[in-house]
């Protein structure tokens, strides 16, 4: 197809926050790493909340201390909830992170204890000395597809706050399946509208999304996605992960599942599907836990670009 693709690895953030082991500073630091090993250039690797709240993300300052983010090739990016999270993140040496707000308000207040309003308000606190802090970032928008609390989420609702946090000066607009709600036609349907309206309030804008695979639909998902032409996915290694906050937001789209299913389509993602299984396999050892990713379980078909005959 000629095609390519980035991969963002969350496992180090959306992956771990809904673990009941928390690991060690650095056994999260391994595994980035190990991302890294897979050629997997954009990586999350953790979110500056407050550790009693999301006991896992704990010490994260101490993790960004040993990275290089002086090295171009690669892309750090971290969750920041509001300005304490932010002015954290500037502390650690990172030059991107993630804001995040919800499409519901039920669920925006399940997580941050405030309105969707006051959320907005908080990030032009952010946007307003982002420049100067030499810290660009991007928006995650929650329930994007559907609330567990309220059901339907509107599109234009979703549209909204894209158009805002681009205006306050986002640079990458992620739609989230917080909870697995969502079906493939109305991905593909949503994704297009949003290319089509605020892709064009900023030129070199990132839309992506970031899928979880609760109720088996993750990967139409994600070819929905690709055929509205999104070309930036959000995927965790095994495909761990949750929002610790939402009833069950379990699994991410697995990183691997997703290369293995890009590799039989032609569609380049740069990662390498052999060291991303070995990272799946030192992950289930710290975890003590096998993980839901299929590729690794039965064995590939397609384990490098251009393997389909």
């Amino acid at each position: 197809m000629n095609e390519r693709v980035e991969i963002v690895d969350v496992s180090p953030r959306d992956g771990l926050q809904n673990e009941c082991k928390v690991l060690l500073p650095e056994t999260r630091l391994q595994l980035i790493h190990l991302l890294e090993k897979a050629n997997v250039k954009s990586i999350e690797v953790g979110s500056f909340v407050h550790p009693k709240f999301v006991p896992t993300m704990a010490n994260l300052t101490e993790i960004c201390q040993q990275l290089d983010f002086t090295n171009g090739q690669q892309h750090y990016t971290a969750l920041v909830p509001n300005l304490k999270g932010f002015e954290l993140a500037v502390k650690s040496g990172l030059k991107h992170v993630r804001l995040v707000i919800v499409a519901s308000e039920t669920l925006n207040g399940k997580n941050f204890k405030c309105s969707v309003d006051d959320s907005l308000k908080g990030f032009e606190q952010i946007a307003a000395i982002s420049k100067d802090a030499g810290v660009a970032f991007g928006v995650i928008i929650g329930a994007s597809f559907g609330c567990p609390y309220e059901g339907y989420v509107s599109p234009a609702q979703v549209i909204k706050l894209a158009s805002r946090m681009v205006e306050l000066g986002a640079d990458e607009v992620m739609l989230a399946d917080t909870t697995g709600m969502a079906m493939p036609d109305q991905v593909e349907s949503l994704c297009g509208e949003v290319i089509d309206v605020v892709g064009k309030l900023r030129p070199g804008l990132r839309i992506g999304v970031h899928l979880h695979n609760t109720r088996n639909t993750g990967y139409a998902n994600a070819y929905a996605a690709f055929k509205a032409g999104i070309r930036l996915f959000d995927a965790s290694l095994g495909g761990i992960g949750g929002c610790p906050f939402s009833p069950n937001a379990l699994g991410n789209i697995a990183t691997e599942d997703l290369v293995h299913m890009f590799n039989g389509m032609g569609v380049e993602t740069g990662i390498d599907l052999a060291a991303l299984l070995e990272g799946t396999k030192w992950l289930e050892a710290q975890l003590e836990k096998p993980m839901p990713a299929m590729i690794g379980k039965a064995e590939a078909v397609y384990p490098t670009l251009g393997s389909r005959v």
